[in-house]
């Protein structure tokens, strides 16, 4: 039994000694295996990661696969890779094979990335030359698949760029051939009606074609804010814009200018002729400022450096110029022409037509711009409007000999004019140099009729003699002795009961009751004045008169009183 078991033994031995190396094998066999099984994992998961799919490379390059969403799938994965393949190479483990294998991998992924931005490119370049699609308004409407064109060629300036001057060119031929058809043909079945039809209208000729470029210049604007997926500045109407930094915001305002860029030739033109022709200063003016409204709307829209807000920048200068021409020319026409004031010192034909004109021009400036209705934005009007009327006034004013009359119509010629200027606030400084005027001349009026009054009322004669008695007592001047003193004192009596103390028949031929009451009033004072004068000095011991209580009968506090 023991022979047997070592038998036994012996044979396991041998038999394990004899299969070792099927053992040793078959698990060199199983490692070898699971190694592959690895390696294929690796090498399924690099390619997935690493390589494009077949549709993928379709998509990329062929012309049979359209642009769509695919196509921009495919390029996501293409920078994927080489996102991917970039960390790989910048550590600094990496085998010499596999970073050969890296820069291959790059190498063959930019190709087919090229290959697409070529393709989005020729898209993007067909879609701009076909001018974009319309909608069923007309409004130009931007695809899903255009903003994503336009948002991958942001990658490539150079691309974008070509892009972009293509829509230019084609947007600005489009608009521009668009205003003419406007200005001409109108639009469908003839709705509206072409503009050129009120070409005889200047005010509504001008407007409609400001109003067709700027509406067409917010559209354009909205347009590509929605090609380059830009959301709304949230600006009320009429508010002034915020200009981004923002390289898109930049770039769209940059394409506006340019796509605008077509209409800004025939509206100059036509807007030039239109102004040209204008005789009138009062639609010259409002042209002016029609053309100025506008352009301040541009400059907030479209900003100052835009070449349409530069070309209605030098319109607008230019209609001032030429307002301002035809105003200087109105003047001149008015002195060629200087004759008599009228009979009754009124205002003259010439002047009442030039503050007509003037008060036109004032409220169009006024309700345009209430707000902003200023004395200095209006200084050269009023310059070459008063100035002028002043001179008028001076030479008409020479042709008549009485320096009484003269006054009159000074006065009456300036109450008019301030009168004119009265209902606006920027004519502040004006109205004031014109009353300044106005009380020199009132002032004058009022002494020459004192001069009237005192020689009626008896009093001059011994006024005269307490100007020119030097030391002698005012009793042995002649013409203020005793018996004088009685006499005019008896003459100022009886002007005194004939006095009308509101007005006087002198000064009828002043239009202003205010003015003529005030110069009365006034004149009436200085009486008053003269008499309180003529009584301290005849109460007076030094100039020796005898009785002097008994000569002036009315005291100076009864005379006021009198006089009022």
């Amino acid at each position: 039994m023991h022979e047997c078991c070592d038998e036994t033994q012996e044979k396991l031995i041998a038999a394990n000694q004899g299969t070792k190396y099927l053992l040793e094998h078959a698990d060199g066999l199983r490692k070898a295996s699971q190694s592959t099984a690895n390696k294929k994992l690796l090498a399924t998961v690099f390619l997935h990661r690493f390589t494009l799919t077949e549709p993928e490379i379709q998509a990329l390059t062929t012309r049979d696969v359209k642009v769509n969403r695919h196509l921009f799938s495919a390029m996501d994965h293409c920078e994927r890779i080489r996102s991917d393949c970039a960390a790989l190479l910048t550590g600094d483990l990496t085998p010499a094979e596999t970073e050969t294998a890296g820069l291959d991998i790059m190498q063959a992924i930019s190709k087919y990335l090229d290959k697409g931005y070529e393709k989005v490119m020729k898209w993007t370049l067909f879609e701009c030359r076909a001018g974009l699609s319309k909608g069923e308004e007309g409004q130009l409407e931007v695809s899903s698949l255009m903003k994503k064109a336009i948002q991958r060629l942001n990658c490539r300036p150079e691309l974008l760029d070509e892009a972009l001057s293509v829509l230019s060119a084609t947007r600005s031929a489009a608009l521009s051939s668009l205003f003419l058809d406007a200005l001409t043909r109108g639009g469908p079945n003839g709705l509206p009606r072409p503009i050129e039809l009120n070409a005889h209208d200047p005010i509504r000729y001008v407007g409609d074609m400001l109003a067709w470029v700027h509406q067409t210049m917010a559209s354009e604007h909205e347009f590509l804010e929605s090609l380059f997926d830009l959301k709304s500045d949230g600006r009320r109407v009429g508010e002034s814009r915020i200009f981004s930094p923002n390289e898109d915001r930049k770039r769209v305002r940059n394409l506006l200018d340019k796509h605008m860029e077509g209409c800004g030739r025939p509206l100059k033109i036509r807007v030039y002729q239109t102004i040209k022709s204008q005789e009138g200063s009062i639609v010259a003016y409002q042209l002016a400022s029609l053309l100025d409204f506008y352009k301040a709307t541009m400059t907030n829209t479209i900003g100052p450096d835009a070449l349409l807000t530069k070309t209605l920048t030098e319109i607008t200068e230019d209609a001032y110029e030429i307002f301002f021409q035809i105003l200087a020319s109105l003047s001149a026409r008015h002195m060629r022409f200087i004759e008599q004031p009228p009979v009754d010192l009124s205002v003259p034909s010439a002047l009442n037509e030039a503050m007509s004109n003037l008060r036109d021009i004032m409220s169009i400036y006024n309700d345009g711009s209430p707000e902003e209705a200023d004395a200095k934005s209006f200084d050269r009007v009023l310059e070459l409007t008063i100035g002028p009327a002043l001179e008028l006034i001076t030479k008409m004013a020479a042709l008549r000999v009485s320096e009484w009359d003269q006054s009159i119509f000074w006065i009456n010629c300036l109450e008019f004019m301030i009168a004119t200027l009265g209902p606006f606030a920027f004519t502040h400084d004006k109205k004031e140099e014109l009353q300044e005027r106005l009380k020199n001349h009132l002032d004058l009026l009022t002494q020459e009729h004192f001069d009237q009054l005192l020689k009626s009322s008896g009093l001059q004669p011994i006024i005269q003699a307490l100007e020119t008695k030097g030391d002698t007592p005012l009793s042995r001047i002649e013409s203020s002795s005793s018996k004088e003193i009685t006499k005019s004192v008896q003459e100022f009596n009886e002007f005194l009961m004939n006095l009308d103390t509101l007005v006087s028949t002198r000064l009828v031929l002043l239009s202003s009751t205010k003015n003529s009451s005030k110069v009365h009033h006034d004149s009436l004072g200085l009486i008053s004045l003269a008499y309180g004068r003529i009584w301290d000095s005849v109460m007076d011991p030094l100039n020796k008169y005898e009785f002097a209580s008994t000569l002036l009968v009315r005291s100076k506090e009864e005379v006021r009183t009198l006089i009022g």
